[in-house]
Parts: structure tokens; sequence; C-alpha cells
């Protein structure tokens, strides 16, 4: 074989498995759940959170809020006046609470990990929004009632 035969087939054997390894990477991302990062726009944010079921106005009878797959659940949670609610991450990337309007009681978390927990005491009625400072799209609301 003359050398720029065998050299064209060098490269087009290179060629070729570039592309299958393209490929096969960007199928195998596809398949992955799609994690939000930070550079996620927000329509993207609203999207992920807009199936979500309406909240009830009963208070419930759990007092637990999950990080989850970026996700706050549940999105809106009622309770009495007096109860402790527990965030709990269950993500890998590490969440807090910030409060949209920190109070003597609601104060803004630290960043806490995978199995780590935050809780705070609402003693005032009323309705609290927070959000994930570094995830901003992960909205939700506590709502105390007498």
């Amino acid at each position: 074989m003359n050398n720029k035969l065998l050299t064209g087939l060098i490269i087009a054997a290179i060629t070729v498995a570039g592309v299958c390894i393209v490929s096969l990477t960007q199928s195998d991302s596809s398949r992955q759940a799609q994690t939000p990062t930070e550079g996620s726009s927000s329509q993207e944010a609203e999207n992920r959170t807009t199936n979500e079921p309406a909240a009830s106005s009963d208070p419930q009878a759990t007092n637990a809020v999950t990080y989850k797959d970026f996700k706050v659940e549940p999105r809106t949670l009622t309770v009495k006046k007096g109860t402790t609610v527990t965030w709990t991450n269950e993500d890998t990337a590490r969440h807090d609470v910030t409060p949209e309007t920190e109070t003597d009681e609601f104060k803004a978390s630290a960043l806490f990990g995978k199995g780590e927990s935050y809780e705070v005491t609402f003693n005032t009625v009323g309705s609290f929004d927070y959000i994930c400072s570094p995830h901003p799209y992960m909205k939700g609301t506590i709502e105390v009632i007498e």
C-alpha cells in the first residue's frame, strides 16, 4: 500500500471513532435525568415545576419539606402555629433555606448536604416564602395557621 492511501485510511478511522464517541456521549447524557445547574435559565426551572400538584389549605399531617431532584416537596406546606418544620436534602448538591423576608424566627440557613436537615419552629401566623439561594428556582411557602 502506498503511504498516501495508508494515511487516508488512518485519518478516516480516527474520524469515525471520534464521531462514535461523541455520539455515544450525547446519547448517554440525554438518557440521564436532567439536573439543573447554576446556569439554568429561569424558564427551564419553571418548566420543571409547573406539573406539581396544587397545595392543600389543610394543615399537613407531616411537617417535612424535602429537597429532591432540585424540587421542593411539598411546594406549599400548611402547618399550625407552634409547629417545627424540617427541611431535608436528598440531593447530592448542597442547598439552603433562604426566606424572602427574614424574621426573628425564620432566618436563612447555611448550606446543607445530602442527608442533612434544617429546622424552624413557626410561632407566628402568616405566609413565609423561601428559596434555595444557589438554585433560586427552588421555591416554597410555609403557611402558618392558628
